[in-house]
């Protein structure tokens, strides 16, 4: 997790955040802080690598990679990790208490070591699915479990986001382009955040979107639905909070979902799908209610 870019793309938004983003992007430094602080104590040696022949079939395939050569999961890291975050966060404050008094009750290690953490290593998303399951059945609130599992999928991203780093640079960026998937190509997590503009093989005006869960991103179609599919344009629409054309929702009405993205040309900020992320909170909002914003075709 590249701290450094992150703090840049913080520090360009400067007084034009109103104090909730402010308050939500403390939050979450703090949290990617020790994702960074994580993985600077993982063993270099033991990324893994695949070979040439394994890349090319990988990349064949519709599977996310690591489905087929999944990363390797260090439970006692893995749990070590997590109880790290719950800690920081609960440092920084912000839950109810008896959250809070919960989340502090578990143990990180039992549960992780009762689980099938290979899956984290394969497919994460299941995992987190998995991972608040053995919470609920413990008899923590479905709340508390699912809170527990945001945790959990940054301390997942600790171990397995060099894995991903090493495949797209071994692919080439290219070939990672050329998937156009509605999944992450590495992992299979879905997509929250695409950027539209910046650096990509179009002409300046193409998309991009990112997996949080990996760090991968990778290009995409212009107009498509990154959920369904779809490239019916009648069927595609995007809103935005009056004043803020930089950040917009990308609607489907084949199947409902939406996009948060960004245009950076439009942007006051360099760039980051983390920042991103928690600055476009707020258009969950609006995805819910569309009459919140005023709307446009793509």
């Amino acid at each position: 997790m590249d701290l450094t870019f992150i703090d840049f793309a913080i520090e360009g938004y400067g007084a034009s955040l109103d104090e909730g983003d402010k308050a939500r992007l403390a939050f979450f430094r703090e949290l990617w802080g020790v994702v960074a602080q994580c993985q600077d104590e993982l063993p270099k040696d033991e990324l893994q690598v695949l070979t040439s022949d394994q890349l090319e079939a990988a990349f064949s395939s519709t599977k996310p990679v690591l489905s087929e050569h999944p990363a390797s999961i260090d439970p006692e890291l893995l749990a070590c990790t997590q109880g790290r975050l719950v800690a920081r966060a609960l440092e920084v404050g912000g839950f109810a208490p008896e959250m809070g008094e919960a989340l502090e009750k578990i143990d990180w290690a039992d549960v992780v070591r009762s689980s099938d953490y290979s899956l984290a290593g394969a497919d994460p998303a299941r995992y987190l699915e998995v991972f608040a399951g053995i919470l609920v059945g413990r008899g923590v609130a479905e709340a508390v479990a699912y809170l527990a599992a945001s945790f959990m999928s940054l301390a997942i991203r600790a171990q397995i986001e060099g894995v991903a780093a090493d495949v797209v640079r071994l692919a080439g960026a290219e070939r990672v382009a050329q998937l156009h998937a509605t999944h992450c190509p590495v992992c299979g997590a879905k997509p929250t955040v695409a950027r539209v503009g910046g650096e990509s093989s179009s002409d300046g005006r193409g998309k991009t979107l990112g997996c949080l869960q990996c760090g991968t991103s990778w290009e995409f179609e212009r107009i498509r639905c990154a959920h369904c599919g779809t490239q019916n344009p009648k069927r595609l629409h995007y809103f935005n909070i009056e004043g803020d054309d930089s950040h917009r929702i990308n609607t489907c009405d084949e199947c409902g979902g939406y996009m948060r993205t960004t245009f950076v040309e439009d942007a006051l900020a360099p760039f980051s799908f983390e920042v991103e992320d928690v600055v476009m909170a707020k258009l969950d909002a609006v995805a819910a209610d569309p009459s919140l914003a005023k709307g446009a075709q793509d």
